[in-house]
């Protein structure tokens, strides 16, 4: 299964238009909607930085909520006219197509690859810093090699720690 064949599933359920600029997803919202992008330019953003844009129809959002149980992690804008298929009901889309749920694995596994291999660039970048940001590597370190358990998004951080 590809982009395209995600699309084709997508089509059977309902079109969403959005404007420019216009939300599709709020970050913290806790509904586990998927869409999947037919046409136009999505923005996900974090805050005020764009970390994402997806141009290509068959594209997958609300998939990481949706997965994990958890309200949504960002925003995602239109960028001019855009539409979007809104699945309410994904859960059966990875009973009845399992090879949706593959292509979803190795987006995901692709993205994971870009995110770790631009962290261990960093970490190697201030590896041999002897200033705060000699705390960097550790902190990736952690992150990288830490359980889905051990990942808290807060901070324990001591209020008189030196980093």
């Amino acid at each position: 299964m590809d982009h395209a064949d995600v699309l084709e599933l997508a089509r059977r359920h309902p079109a969403v238009q959005c404007s420019d600029g216009e939300l599709a997803i709020t970050a913290g919202d806790p509904e586990a909607a998927l869409y999947v992008l037919a046409s136009g330019t999505l923005e996900v953003r974090v805050g005020d930085r764009v970390i994402a844009r997806m141009t290509e129809p068959g594209s997958v959002i609300g998939e990481i909520g949706l997965l994990l149980g958890t309200p949504a992690s960002a925003d995602v804008a239109a960028v001019g006219d855009t539409v979007l298929h809104r699945i309410d009901d994904a859960a059966a889309l990875f009973i009845d197509h399992p090879g949706f749920g593959q292509h979803l694995a190795v987006v995901l596994a692709r993205r994971l690859r870009q995110v770790t291999t631009f962290l261990g660039d960093i970490e190697e970048q201030f590896a041999h810093r002897r200033d705060t940001l000699g705390l960097v590597p550790d902190v990736l370190s952690g992150l990288l090699g830490g359980s889905i358990g051990d990942v808290d998004s807060g901070s324990e951080r001591e209020s008189d720690s030196p980093y």
